[in-house]
């Protein structure tokens, strides 16, 4: 997960290349293949791509993000209530009945508290019913705030969440 600050600005998108196998569910091993120029953004490219069921490597090129530059020592916010936010039950029923599945990633923003205060799509599923119900998890989501040279500080984070229906990839 990236996070820093708010005032540290905003986060500049870049793109990876990656190599994974997946059984539709479950990805399986993944590769960062064409590098995005930044090795902590790479790390999370294997989180953003969205995956589909294929025995034989797949290449997939992903967003992925970099970090503003800032002083100061950060302690990211931790999720404190993963159960009520990460809920495979959340899945709308009309597009794992329909085969639709990807990765929504979400750039949530917090307050000096903890408390989300927006949610927003960094980059689509490619399904608008997926990409909203994930920032709805993402909103349910109680955290201990970031800190800042030990003080409370408004945050940025980005995350991703793969909703996978087992099926492969969408037909043109």
């Amino acid at each position: 997960m990236l996070s820093f600050p708010v005032a540290a600005g905003e986060a500049t998108r870049a793109e990876a290349m990656v190599a994974f196998v997946s059984n539709g569910y479950v990805r399986g091993p993944c590769n960062v293949v064409k590098s995005s120029g930044d090795e902590i953004a790479d790390g999370h490219a294997c989180r953003t791509v969205s995956f589909y069921k294929t025995d034989k490597p797949l290449h997939a090129v992903t967003s992925v993000w970099k970090s503003p530059k800032f002083e100061g020592n950060f302690t990211a916010p931790k999720l404190k209530n993963p159960k009520q936010v990460i809920n495979p039950l959340a899945y709308p029923k009309q597009d794992l009945t329909k085969g639709n599945q990807g990765t929504t990633s979400v750039k949530v923003t917090l307050d000096i508290e903890g408390k989300v205060t927006d949610c927003m799509v960094a980059q689509s599923s490619g399904y608008a019913s997926l990409d909203r119900v994930t920032c709805k998890q993402m909103q349910r989501g109680k955290y201990e705030p970031a800190l800042l040279d030990g003080e409370p500080t408004p945050a940025v984070f980005y995350t991703a969440m793969f909703w996978g229906a087992g099926s492969g990839p969408p037909k043109q």
